[in-house]
């Protein structure tokens, strides 16, 4: 299961993308296109790792790992990447993720526990 192809997960990261870059005001704004793609590939590499996952304990472990890496990546822009919507959506990425994958219910948000965005 492939779960970088799952069009529903697409389509909801590429509107993470867009948002991001669409609030970026040079001079203003504390993150770069650069932070975007870095958001962007610790997602990547998220669904790469969970798609390969063989058990909800190596699952969590992937999702624990990918919510303490935008919790730093957050940080170094001053908290300024993640929004509001874009909060939103990278969480439901992650739940998806972990429900298609038998590990969650698809309304139990397993990035709570590590989140800080």
């Amino acid at each position: 299961m492939n779960l970088k192809e799952n069009k529903e997960i697409k389509e909801i990261l590429e509107n993470v993308k867009i948002g991001m870059i669409d609030y970026i005001e040079p001079g203003e704004t504390e993150y770069t296109e650069s932070d975007v793609e870095k958001c962007i590939s610790l997602m990547d590499n998220f669904l790469s790792e969970i798609s390969i996952s063989d058990s909800r304990e190596n699952g969590m472990q992937s999702v624990k790992k990918v919510v303490v890496e935008l919790n730093k990546l957050n940080e170094a822009c001053e908290y300024e990447l993640i929004e509001t919507d874009q909060r939103e959506q990278l969480a439901e990425i992650i739940i998806i993720a972990g429900s298609l994958k038998g590990y969650n219910d698809k309304n139990e948000d397993i990035t709570e526990e590590w989140r800080d965005w």
